[in-house]
């Protein structure tokens, strides 16, 4: 009689033990080679080839803002090969006219919140469009609040603690960009992107709930992220955790919060007789269902869109902000639409 071969419990257990680790093996090298095939790639920190003369950073700790611009005049040089220069006044903000030239009076006060766009990032002082509405506008003092990597939560904060200073000026642009929402609530896709940036100096970064009554609730936590295990050696784990950010994205009601946060800065300008316009840098839905949103709630807005697609109009291979030639389209912009709609009217939104 043939006799059955058969495995002790112990070799049973091994047996499963490996075949299941062999079809773990099989699966997981699939979905690696199907990840490379759709263009994934483990993932790489970014890197910023940024040489800032002198002392090497750019950016100070502030208790309520995250960070801030470090004063001083600075050179920034670029991937080795294109530099530009920036002058921060005392109060940290970027010049917009010659420092002998700052006047003692006072004036009429145009203030300007933004990012880096604002603040000018890869051009010169005088070829920001900030500069360039203040030559425009010579009977008001321009004040440039933008700072690199700045939300619009932070121009909330900013325009806050100005007023609480006793300065109130006549208007207050706020300049919206869509990239704008994920620095407000700091989701991973925000952190992953300027992990890097440490480098420049202590970066802290306030962010933004919704309580319970649909009221901010802001935070305050350090530039941090937290990355999935292996993403660095593997696509499909990078592509895994891409998708998690997506996901993020999509319920972090990023957008419904800075809607918010412009609502609060629309409330403060009213109740400070402050006329607030509310310009859009770019040409989206998103921007569009924005300028709609401000549009709904009485706040004045501008399209102030530059194509930064045109090859003038950016500084790459070095840099993909605005040129020089950009600013001076924002600038005439902002300069024909206030003449037009605002500076001949009354304060108030």
């Amino acid at each position: 009689m043939e006799k059955r071969f058969a495995f002790s419990g112990k070799k049973r257990l091994w047996f499963h033990l490996i075949y299941y680790a062999l079809l773990a093996l099989f699966a997981s090298s699939l979905a690696e080679v199907g990840a490379r095939v759709k263009g994934f790639r483990p993932w790489r920190e970014p890197q910023f080839n940024i040489v800032v003369e002198p002392g090497g950073r750019f950016y100070t700790q502030h208790p309520t803002l995250g960070y801030t611009s470090l004063p001083g005049k600075f050179k920034v040089t670029l991937a080795g090969a294109y530099s530009f220069e920036v002058t921060n006044l005392v109060n940290s903000l970027r010049t917009t006219r010659p420092l002998d030239a700052h006047p003692a009076g006072a004036r009429k006060g145009i203030w300007i919140f933004g990012d880096s766009i604002t603040y000018g990032w890869s051009v010169n002082d005088q070829d920001t469009y900030c500069w360039l509405l203040q030559d425009a506008l010579p009977d008001y003092e321009v004040v440039n609040f933008g700072v690199n990597g700045y939300g619009t939560l932070q121009s909330l904060i900013q325009l806050r603690e100005a007023l609480k200073n006793g300065n109130e000026p006549q208007i207050v642009i706020l300049a919206y960009a869509p990239w704008q929402d994920a620095r407000n609530t700091f989701i991973r896709m925000r952190r992953k992107m300027v992990v890097t940036a440490a480098f420049l100096g202590p970066v802290n970064q306030p962010y933004a709930r919704l309580d319970g009554d649909g009221r901010l609730d802001v935070h305050m936590d350090a530039l941090a992220y937290r990355e999935f295990p292996l993403m660095r050696y593997s696509a499909f784990i990078h592509a895994l955790e891409e998708t998690y950010d997506r996901y993020e994205e999509r319920h972090s009601q990023s957008h419904e919060i800075t809607k918010v946060i412009i609502k609060e800065i629309s409330d403060l300008c009213v109740t400070h007789r402050i006329r607030l316009v509310v310009a859009s840098l770019t040409s989206d839905p998103i921007s569009s269902d924005m300028l709609e949103y401000c549009s709904r709630e009485r706040i004045t807005t501008a399209d102030a869109w530059v194509d930064l697609s045109i090859k003038e109009n950016n500084n790459l291979p070095y840099d993909s902000h605005p040129s020089a030639i950009a600013h001076r389209q924002y600038a005439r912009t902002l300069e024909s639409f206030l003449r037009s709609n605002v500076l001949t009217k009354p304060s108030g939104n």
